[in-house]
């Protein structure tokens, strides 16, 4: 019979911990998961304006499309005259599906699908200042969409899956590096690209903020290890918030209590009236999201 050591018991208690908050905190595969989780693609994708009637052509049908957040670029085809169908949707694995429901359709199905309503997570986003193109951030999944989607369908991008972005200032494109070499060339300007961007990164670090709150509620704190590249999200909040303070629920409820107190008073007094100045002089917003 194996004897186990006092330490081995210790061993297998933390890791059982950290995987069943990590479960319940994240949507990512534990890392001592029995299968590989790499994900290998069957061909490398270069998207632009060119190649999208090949992609098109390519592309598998389906009737009722549920994304994935191995999805990486959900296209909006539906003011394209000339085709059938209205989305178009670009896996890591090379993958490309089409379907002629809207892209608002197969999204709506995701945030059903995830049990987060996007109308929560613009609600939230707006507490921090986003009030227009709201990126759906939860847990490791980060997608934003490039217009509003109260009255239109837009297309949304991975950031999840974004490493690297640049300007290609002689055409005004800018070019994507996704995970497993895909490329995804798309006609912003690298002002508007930045947007998302950064919109998408505020959502990231103040609900991994929270995450990270709660958890150490619960169990010791401990390290996560990355086997993959970091995003470009992780790889720049990594630079910048270093030697921060920390968010806690307290400062964000606080702000969020503020921030709605704020939108009351706008309502009853209106935008002009002088006592908001000194009203917001008494009860002044946290440092902590500017």
């Amino acid at each position: 019979m194996v004897q186990f050591q006092k330490d081995d018991a210790i061993h297998i208690y933390k890791d059982l911990t950290a995987f069943y908050t990590n479960s319940l905190l994240h949507d990512e595969s534990p890392p001592y998961a029995i299968h590989s989780n790499t994900y290998q693609s069957k061909r490398t994708l270069e998207i632009n304006t060119e190649t999208l009637t090949r992609s098109l052509n390519k592309a598998i049908e389906q009737s009722q499309l549920l994304i994935s957040r191995h999805s990486f670029y959900i296209y909006d085809l539906s003011s394209n005259t000339e085709s059938e169908y209205n989305t178009l949707v670009f896996q890591l694995s090379g993958e490309i599906l089409k379907s002629k429901e809207t892209t608002s359709q197969i999204m709506k199905r995701y945030f059903d699908y995830r049990e987060v309503d996007y109308a929560f997570i613009k609600h939230f986003g707006k507490t921090l200042g986003i009030t227009q193109r709201c990126p759906y951030v939860v847990g490791e999944t980060m997608f934003a969409p490039d217009k509003g989607t109260a009255k239109n369908h837009s297309s949304w991008i991975a950031f999840h899956h974004v490493l690297y972005y640049e300007e290609r200032a002689s055409n005004q494109l800018t070019c994507l590096k996704i995970r497993e070499l895909h490329e995804l060339t798309l006609p912003f300007s690298r002002k508007k690209v930045d947007d998302m961007f950064m919109k998408t990164s505020r959502l990231y670090h103040t609900t991994k903020a929270l995450s990270t709150d709660l958890q150490n509620m619960f169990s010791p704190f401990y390290e996560e290890n990355r086997y993959e590249d970091l995003n470009i999200v992780k790889k720049e909040l990594t630079s910048l918030t270093a030697g921060q303070t920390p968010l806690s629920l307290v400062k964000v409820f606080d702000y969020m209590s503020l921030h709605r107190a704020n939108e009351i008073l706008q309502t009853v007094l209106g935008e002009d009236n002088p006592y908001l100045d000194e009203i917001k002089a008494l009860f002044p917003y946290s440092i902590i999201f500017k």
